[in-house]
């Protein structure tokens, strides 16, 4: 049976090449049914990804909207796998402690962690815990939230207030020439609490995250936060330009 995450990700891909589109016509393109379709669009709707009026869907601007975790793991994966690869090669030594944020990107990390000795993680990233039970693993406290995958809140705060790694990966939704930006505030506080905490940051964003415009509202943090970013594929000129003046290495396939 299709999971309904799987369904809402092919309304959506059949929604970036078609940005408006009759519910007739999705039904005919996904073979749901109409409660089915109906359903899924709810979904979408509540989530602020798509208009329906009048027997259209309208797909909206992708601003400002945290979508659930199970939703976004499923999400651009080639390009997370990447990023996770260049992490353990290039950046995770042995012997190091580490933050890793609430991130559907560092999820996929420990598929390429084999290799390293001794790591210990600090995270909320259920996850991350999950794949990873291999390593030396300290999970925070606090609240689950549903769909979230991460434990958040006070308690999680705290609790990385007690630790000083000497790596944060920190993951954001948009990013620009200033700054990296996020769509939820619980979020946001654990990432720059673990940002303060570590000795050095890392800046994780696969390349549909690079916005000029249309960034999410929270600001993490203004470059030069974090002394690296690594993302999949090599950003435009400018901005490695920009990056590079104020002593932020990006990191790509192919960079030195």
């Amino acid at each position: 049976m299709v999971s309904r995450d799987d369904r809402v990700l092919h309304i959506l891909k059949i929604l970036n090449k078609h940005p408006r589109i009759s519910v007739k016509r999705l039904i005919e393109l996904t073979g749901e049914s109409v409660s089915t379709m109906r359903r899924d669009l709810i979904v979408l709707e509540q989530s602020g990804k798509v208009k329906r009026t009048f027997g259209m869907v309208s797909l909206l601007e992708n601003t400002n909207i945290e979508f659930a975790s199970p939703f976004r793991y499923r999400t651009h994966v080639e390009e997370k796998k990447v990023i996770c690869r260049l992490l353990a090669r290039r950046i995770i030594k042995d012997n190091q402690a580490l933050f890793i944020d609430p991130s559907t990107t560092t999820a996929y990390l420990p598929n390429y962690l084999s290799e390293r000795q001794n790591v210990k993680v600090i995270t909320d990233n259920l996850q991350f815990a999950i794949a990873a039970n291999q390593m030396t693993n300290i999970l925070t406290g606090g609240s689950l939230r549903p769909n979230s995958n991460s434990l958040l809140g006070n308690h999680t705060i705290q609790d990385i207030a007690m630790f000083r790694p000497q790596l944060a990966i920190v993951s954001c939704s948009t990013l620009d020439n200033t700054g990296a930006y996020i769509a939820d505030m619980d979020q946001a506080d654990v990432k720059i609490a673990m940002m303060k905490s570590a000795r050095e940051s890392i800046l994780v964003a696969d390349h549909t995250k690079f916005q000029s415009v249309n960034s999410d509202y929270i600001r993490l943090a203004s470059f030069p936060a974090w002394s690296k970013i690594v993302t999949d594929r090599a950003p435009k000129d400018q901005f490695l330009k920009h990056m590079a003046a104020l002593g932020v290495k990006v990191i790509y396939p192919g960079s030195k």
